[in-house]
């Protein structure tokens, strides 16, 4: 028996669709990775495929050693075909970077900045929204939210650097 990967049949992307999003419900992200992967392969721009392989890349993010896959989710996030898009999903990876450095002791300090990284994409996606989209408001008003809660700050040695080129 030879150990290789099967093509998945065409016809069969949106079950294929659902059981990502089964799976990533199920807190099973990497097997929705999977699913997404097998559908990218024979539709390399099927956008809902891309969303749930950036989303199922980004729910695994909160492992340390996940934290090399930014630059993959970066390069799917590239591959989305909307501007809003793009701004909203790169706002959602900084953010998640943010959150999970929230949980590391000696990395608090980095949050401050992934969480303003996400703002700043999350204010363009706004800027350019579907109408009767509020998502990139959603997840800006939970990054203020977390901000204050956490009385994040931004780094001192920032401020140094600041003054050191003035």
């Amino acid at each position: 028996m030879e150990l290789n990967l099967h093509d998945i049949h065409a016809n069969s992307i949106d079950l294929a669709l659902d059981r990502a999003r089964q799976y990533r419900s199920l807190l099973e992200p990497e097997m929705a990775e999977s699913i997404c992967l097998d559908i990218l392969n024979i539709d390399q721009d099927n956008q809902q495929a891309l969303v749930l392989y950036i989303l199922s890349l980004s729910d695994q993010l909160h492992h340390p050693d996940k934290q090399a896959q930014s630059k993959v989710i970066q390069q799917a996030i590239e591959k989305l075909d909307s501007e809003y898009r793009r701004y909203y999903y790169a706002g959602l990876l900084s953010e998640r970077q943010a959150r999970f450095l929230l949980s590391q002791p000696m990395s608090r300090s980095f949050a401050y900045d992934y969480f303003i990284e996400a703002l700043q994409n999350y204010q363009l996606a706004e800027q350019m929204r579907p109408e009767n989209n509020d998502e990139a408001i959603l997840r800006w008003n939970s990054c203020i939210r977390t901000i204050q809660k956490e009385k994040l700050e931004p780094r001192r040695d920032q401020d140094v650097l600041i003054d050191m080129e003035s």
